[in-house]
This record gives structure tokens, C-alpha cells and sequence, in this order.
């Protein structure tokens, strides 16, 4: 264990990113152009290893931005999974992987910005489906020449307009 410390408190404080300890020599040199190259490369890959994943967490974004495939054997179609057509996917090659991960992301964006123009309106609709019971009893009490129900009905759908406009 004192070895260790001694052979911790001998190396002096450097910038990983551009230099390293040479254990032959016993100093610190710097990196060589093709190694930054490298670190720089495993950074990106790391990063858009990083942003793929949740996209491909099933298959939604990917039927958005890609379709769904078939390929024909013996005359019958047969849908390819998407999770295979990924595995043939050349993540080494980062220009194309980036721009298939910006495909993804830009079906994810399309989809959250419709969901948010809907949200509303469904929200709204699942209101009224809450005092549809209200609106039949008030339909059958105005049978009957009693209006209560049908007030208390107007009333809560107006809060439910008032709530959730279009």
C-alpha cells in the first residue's frame, strides 16, 4: 500500500485530455495528434450512443422516421423488426449514425409537438366524458318538467369550456 502512495504522489498533476504519464520515461508527455483524434472520435460515438438510446427504447420513432420494412421470402411479405435493422446499423461510420440519430430525434420532436397541440382537446373531451351521466339524467328529468339536473350540467360544462379552451 505505501508503494502505491509513493508512486501516486511521483506523478505530477496533468491534463488527461492532452497529455500523458509515460511510465518508461517517468514523465509527462503530450498526446499525439492521432491519439486527440481518437479521444475526440470515442467522445463523439459516446455521444450519440448517448442521445440514440432512449429514441430506440421501441420502436415509435423509428416507424416515424424510417417505416416499416418487409421483405418478401417465397411470395410472403414479412415484417422486418426494427431492433434488426439497427444491428446492421455501421455506428464506426459517425457522419451517417449522426444523421440517423437526427432522423430520430427530429420524428421524436414531431410527435411531442402533436401531442401538445392535442393534449388540450383531450383533456377536454375526457371533462365531458365525466358528465355524461349528468346529461342523461338532465334529459330525463326535463321529461319529467324538473331542470335542476340540466342546470348543474350547464354549469359544469361551462367550467370545463372555461378550463380547457380549444
Amino acid at each position: 500500500m505505501g508503494k502505491v502512495k509513493e508512486l501516486e504522489s511521483e506523478i505530477p498533476e496533468f491534463n488527461p485530455e492532452t497529455h500523458k504519464w509515460d511510465w518508461e520515461k517517468k514523465e509527462v508527455v503530450p498526446l499525439t495528434p492521432e491519439e486527440l483524434v481518437e479521444i475526440a472520435r470515442r467522445k463523439r460515438k459516446a455521444d450519440l450512443e448517448k442521445r440514440f438510446k432512449p429514441l430506440v427504447e421501441n420502436n415509435v420513432f423509428y416507424n416515424r422516421a424510417f417505416g416499416h420494412r418487409t421483405k418478401i421470402i417465397k411470395g410472403v411479405k414479412h415484417g422486418i423488426h426494427y431492433q434488426d435493422e439497427i444491428a446492421e446499423w455501421d455506428r464506426d461510420d459517425l457522419d451517417d449514425f449522426e444523421q440517423k440519430v437526427l432522423k430520430l430525434e427530429a420524428a421524436k420532436k414531431e410527435m411531442d409537438d402533436k401531442a401538445e397541440r392535442e393534449r388540450p382537446m383531450l383533456d377536454r373531451r375526457n371533462e365531458y366524458r365525466k358528465i355524461d351521466e349528468l346529461l342523461l339524467e338532465a334529459l330525463a328529468e326535463k321529461e319529467e318538467n324538473k331542470a335542476g339536473k340540466m342546470e348543474e350540467y350547464l354549469k359544469l360544462r361551462a367550467a370545463i369550456k372555461e378550463k380547457y379552451p380549444k
